[in-house]
């Protein structure tokens, strides 16, 4: 509610009247400033803006029909006008008024809060107060009252019903603000019901699937599907990137005007990351955790068909140890486990970070690097050679070192298959 504002003048000289006048103005607008989503409108008693302020003329850029001196009725629609004119006529008699107004399509609803702008000034004959305009305060409010009719529209217990559902669930307007949210979806977001409610849907959503059902909700809108799933990431009340697959509808009124979605959400990042590990098992070894044959294989074909057709020049070494089998018919399985994860070690902390590393069978191993000519790989296989040996295994009564043959070709545009570029690298052990 909008109280009357008194503005008093004291008897001063003139330039500490324009001073005093001056700092005024200027915390006047401090305090404006400070109301949050609101539009403050100081007018005089033609209707003319003496002050206007809030955070929806900044984001607004301050438009002209704003400014100082223009006519409050060229800053409003014409029927929003014919509802907020008398409001702003009854500041003028010193009254005090509110109202709620919805627009006619009914998309958006304001409370108007209207109150007389006193000016006071102390003479010779006391304190003299006259009505010099009024101030205005219009709030958004659709949000809050949409929720409320939402609430008290439903069946008995709906409210319970809701926030109870298992499933995250919240309700969309048609710019995609929340309406309502549920515990469930309170619980997957980390976020409250106070920090969703009013915000949009896509300020949690991944900056790469915000739009990736653009195409879906137009088609749900004009009621060509009855609804749509679609898998995205969103970030968490902690800051952390999560997978959820969003169910969408929408809930018409009995004219088939669309009302408002219905979203729901299902987090599906524990079944993500299991995907992922399957993934990982598919394509890796579980002993050394290096990529397995034929993972290593697909990476050899895309270089292959790289180098066939862009001239891409790369090396290929196939790295195999001695006397493997001797040593776990010897000292048992484990010690040549042990062997093969201490070789894996020392092949991935000599080698860049760019090449590939594999194990591509019981004791062979093979790299795949990039970007390389005839002369450095032949001094990497060289090094390797001399690495593999500085691997220990202790095997309880002795350390075993382990030793290996490395055979290596290039792999360039003459190369014909990965079958064939694997074959030459492993003749030349």
């Amino acid at each position: 509610m909008v109280d009357a504002l008194c503005v008093q003048v004291r008897n001063a000289p003139a330039g500490a009247q324009e001073l005093t006048s001056a700092e005024e103005h200027d915390r006047a607008q401090a305090a404006l400033r400070e109301l949050p989503d609101a539009l403050i409108l100081a007018f005089d008693t033609d209707l003319r803006f003496i002050q206007t302020a809030g955070s929806v003329l900044d984001r607004m850029g301050h438009p002209p029909a704003y400014q100082r001196g223009q006519s409050a009725a060229d800053a409003f629609p014409g029927e929003l006008w014919r509802a907020i004119e008398p409001l702003f006529r009854s500041a003028l008699d010193g009254e005090t008024r509110s109202r709620e107004i919805w627009t006619a399509d009914e998309r958006h609803c304001m409370m108007v809060d209207v109150g007389p702008l006193l000016l006071s000034a102390s003479g010779e004959d006391g304190l003299d107060s006259r009505i010099a305009g009024g101030l205005a305060v219009v709030r958004d409010t659709t949000i809050s009252r949409r929720a409320d009719i939402l609430y008290s529209s439903g069946s008995d217990g709906f409210e319970e019903i809701f926030d109870r559902a298992p499933v995250g669930t919240g309700l969309l307007d048609r710019e995609g603000r929340w309406l309502m949210v549920n515990r469930a979806l309170c619980e997957i977001t980390g976020y409250t019901s106070e920090e969703l409610i009013g915000k949009r849907f896509d300020g949690i959503i991944h900056p790469d699937d915000a739009f990736s059902d653009r195409d879906e909700r137009e088609r749900l809108l004009v009621g060509e599907i009855p609804a749509y799933q679609v898998e995205k990431r969103y970030f968490d009340a902690s800051g952390e990137t999560a997978s959820a697959i969003l169910s969408m509808s929408l809930v018409r009124d009995h004219a088939g005007a669309p009302l408002h979605f219905i979203a729901q959400l299902q987090d599906i990042s524990e079944r993500k990351l299991f995907e992922e590990q399957l993934r990982n098992l598919a394509d890796h070894d579980p002993l050394t955790g290096l990529r397995n044959r034929r993972l290593f294989l697909h990476d050899l074909h895309l270089q292959v068909a790289r180098s066939r057709r862009y001239g891409e020049v790369a090396g290929l070494m196939v790295v195999e140890l001695d006397g493997f089998r001797a040593t776990c018919e010897a000292y048992g399985p484990e010690a040549g486990e042990e062997t093969l994860r201490s070789v894996a070690r020392a092949l991935t902390r000599r080698l860049r970070q760019t090449d590939l590393v594999a194990r591509v069978g019981a004791e062979q191993f093979a790299v795949l690097l990039p970007h390389i000519d005839e002369e450095g790989l032949a001094v990497v296989a060289e090094g390797l050679a001399r690495v593999i040996p500085g691997c220990s295994v202790d095997v309880g009564e002795t350390v075993l070192h382990p030793s290996a043959r490395v055979g290596f070709t290039l792999v360039d545009e003459d190369t014909a298959s990965s079958q064939d570029a694997l074959s030459a690298a492993a003749r030349a052990l």
